[in-house]
């Protein structure tokens, strides 16, 4: 399992289950997904936080669940946090 992390989202690709479909590839609209030289979902640039804008159409188009967008809970809201 691979994760890409951006703020309070991460881009989570799991290529076991990934059958070499391209459905995500196709409908990725930065274009950062790609099969890689066995068939499976790969990120085409490492660094993904600059280019995946998180609208999961990928994990929408997957018939595999192979890929997913997860958004990361707040250790600490901002607000909440206490002055030193």
């Amino acid at each position: 399992m691979k994760r890409f992390h951006q703020g309070k989202f991460q881009l989570v690709l799991e290529p076991t289950f990934c059958k070499g479909c391209s459905l995500c590839v196709k409908s990725c609209p930065p274009g950062i997904l790609h099969l890689n030289g066995q068939g499976k979902v790969a990120v085409q640039a490492e660094d993904v936080r600059t280019k995946c804008i998180f609208c999961r159409l990928c994990e929408a188009r997957c018939p595999d669940f192979a890929i997913w967008v997860v958004k990361s809970r707040d250790t600490v809201d901002q607000r909440d946090a206490s002055p030193v």
